[in-house]
């Protein structure tokens, strides 16, 4: 995939949001507070909750972005940037 094509794809939040949320889905989600595996999806709240205890999980808890207050959009550009590129990059290039 090129920067065009990456652009092209991902071109907001939301698209970035929806990729992951259908990539999480595939793995699937265990509930912390039961260990249930099955969940609803609220898409208003961006987040699943257990069938069985009713608890929320947020669309990024358990993941490197648990704790960022960067968008999926910024997470998805620096991804395809650190993959796409040979060269590093620094975290405060990044976060600019």
């Amino acid at each position: 995939m090129n920067i065009f094509s990456f652009t092209a794809h991902f071109d907001g939040e939301e698209s970035c949001r929806n990729h992951f949320n259908a990539e999480r889905d595939k793995i699937g989600v265990l509930c912390k507070r039961c260990a249930h595996d099955s969940h609803y999806w609220i898409k208003s709240k961006w987040s699943y909750e257990c069938k069985k205890c009713r608890s929320r999980t947020s669309l990024r808890s358990g993941t490197i972005m648990q704790s960022s207050n960067l968008s999926f959009l910024v997470w998805y550009k620096t991804m395809f940037l650190l993959t796409a590129t040979k060269k590093g990059f620094s975290s405060k290039v990044i976060t600019k």
